[in-house]
């Protein structure tokens, strides 16, 4: 979907595991919830699927 409803569906699609709901996320990644919520606006949405980036 073009926003998030919490179906959990791409949890288990992310290669590095990097996705987790909200009450899953480890302690040590936790601070990045509030840094995500602050920087997360002053990016442009990703409409189109991209290439990877080298390496």
């Amino acid at each position: 979907p073009d926003e998030c409803i919490d179906c959990e569906a791409c949890v288990p699609e992310c290669p590095v595991e990097a996705i987790y709901l909200a009450d899953n996320v480890p302690e040590e990644w936790k601070d990045y919830i509030r840094i995500n919520a602050e920087m997360a606006p002053k990016c442009p949405v990703i409409t189109e699927k991209k290439q990877p980036l080298c390496g």
